[in-house]
């Protein structure tokens, strides 16, 4: 079973890939796969991505959003970035919404793809549990 370290390299591994979506009002490019952190969550959960978090309408970012809340893998991902944020990044409450905060992670602090994936993997290496060495006998 997957832990939330695999799911957070999966999405950093997606986003390294295809690259990270900052258009809006939607979560993700349907041309090139793009996602946001958000819709990566969501992908990483499931293993696929709903067509609505695609559409580039208000009106359907407002469903997808609710999509994403109402699956609680998603909102786990998601609340281990954002409290983790809120740590590195006190001067916003990452924690008060977090689909709004991380799909806008970009714009709010002005970092690069690079960086959230980097960011991503490093939240999964401190979940990770260090090797054990063996007693010395």
């Amino acid at each position: 079973m997957p832990t939330t370290a695999d799911h957070l390299r999966d999405m950093a591994h997606g986003i390294e890939r295809n690259g990270l979506w900052t258009g809006g009002p939607n979560f993700a490019d349907f041309t090139t796969g793009q996602l946001d952190v958000p819709a990566a969550a969501y992908k990483a959960a499931t293993g696929y991505l709903p067509t609505l978090l695609q559409l580039p309408d208000p009106g359907a970012a407002r469903a997808a959003t609710r999509c994403i809340q109402n699956l609680p893998a998603a909102m786990s991902l998601l609340d281990v970035i954002a409290e983790h944020m809120a740590r590195v990044w006190p001067d916003l409450d990452w924690t008060d919404d977090p689909i709004d905060r991380l799909a806008n992670w970009p714009h709010l602090l002005g970092v690069t793809p690079e960086l959230i994936v980097q960011t991503l993997r490093d939240i999964a290496h401190t979940l990770t549990p260090a090797a054990t060495i063996p007693a010395a006998a």
